[in-house]
């Protein structure tokens, strides 16, 4: 396990704050795509879902990555594949963990991260 990943779990009221702090990670992600898909063309625009059920895919710039999230815990993994060309092939993988201070541990990253800090990072892993 890297230096940027911590191995607590979330207890009880701590998984609930976490939880919370998902949905704003995932809101943010999202207005960051957004902001990416400004300035394309509207046939361009980059795919995002609603991170529902502790998932959350991109999609753009021949990528796609996708998270997976689990509260009880309050931490997830992230894997980006090329989209194109031939079948999905995977790019870079990692691990992430939100704390209940508004803080992302990224594996690919020393120290913690601020959730809107961390959700520009992971945006960034699509279209750069």
């Amino acid at each position: 396990m890297s230096a940027g990943h911590t191995g607590e779990t979330a207890s009880g009221g701590t998984a609930v704050v976490v939880r919370e702090l998902w949905v704003s990670f995932v809101a943010l992600i999202r207005s960051y795509v957004a902001g990416y898909d400004l300035a394309r063309p509207v046939s361009e625009h980059a795919l995002v879902d609603e991170g529902e059920d502790g998932r959350l895919t991109l999609r753009g710039e021949g990528k796609r990555l996708e998270l997976e999230f689990d509260a009880a815990s309050g931490t997830g993994d992230w894997t980006v594949y090329e989209d194109d060309p031939g079948p999905d092939r995977v790019l870079e993988r990692g691990r992430f963990g939100l704390d209940e201070e508004s803080r992302v541990a990224l594996s690919d990253r020393a120290g913690k991260l601020e959730l809107e800090v961390a959700a520009e990072a992971f945006t960034a892993k699509v279209f750069e």
